[in-house]
């Protein structure tokens, strides 16, 4: 990618935000000539702290300034072989409720917030979140075992949620509500996105997931 086209997108998303060079430059914690060094490709090195601090003050993840300023290098445009569809790429931005191995309590209804940002080249349109975990089935116990009362594992209120629609460099909001089981225990619910036709986006990724220990008073 030509450093120019590297410079008119940070331009782009800084003036979308309503951020000067000069505050740009403040937030990312770089002089104004090292910004424009950057910009222009004067800079042949960027440091990867300097990348990382650019990415959060235009709000969008590191890998997106990454994957555009190793196009200056003459690398393939981008390329995700765990993905489905060629360019399509999800990116983990944060926990946003429910951290892993939050403890909450016996029966206790939560809810559970991640946010995503889209880091390919392709538009999410009519993808879902699925829960990948098994469901117990008690019509497989033997008739001499008695079936098991307390419910098991985290319970989602949806199996599926819609994912919006969501265009490269955007983030997402998901929220999943559990309730947590009647006995003390460590768990780990799995959650994958699939597209319009039910098939999973990115296979070979672990995808998110809700870890939290239970307890009873």
């Amino acid at each position: 990618m030509p450093a120019y086209e590297f410079s008119e997108y940070v331009k782009q998303r800084a003036n979308t935000l309503g951020l000067t060079m000069s505050e740009l430059a403040r937030q990312t914690g770089i002089s104004r000539q090292g910004l424009y060094g950057l910009l222009d490709g004067t800079t042949e090195q960027a440091k990867i702290s300097t990348l990382i601090a650019l990415a959060k003050a235009l709000q969008v993840h590191p890998m997106v300034l990454f994957r555009e300023l190793l196009h200056q290098l003459d690398f393939p445009k981008f390329s995700a072989t765990s993905a489905k569809y060629r360019f399509d790429a999800s990116g983990f931005v944060q926990d946003v409720t429910i951290p892993d191995n939050t403890t909450v309590l016996t029966d206790q209804v939560f809810t559970k917030v991640w946010e995503i940002q889209n880091i390919g080249h392709v538009n999410w349109l009519g993808r879902k979140l699925v829960c990948m975990d098994r469901k117990a089935d008690i019509s497989l116990v033997p008739d001499l075992i008695v079936a098991p009362k307390a419910r098991r594992g985290l319970v989602p209120t949806q199996r599926v949620i819609d994912i919006p629609e969501t265009l490269p460099g955007e983030s997402v909001i998901l929220s999943v509500e559990f309730t947590a089981p009647s006995y003390p225990c460590s768990l780990i619910s799995y959650w994958k996105m699939t597209d319009e036709h039910e098939d999973i986006c990115f296979p070979e990724m672990e995808g998110l997931s809700c870890m939290v220990r239970v307890v009873s008073l």
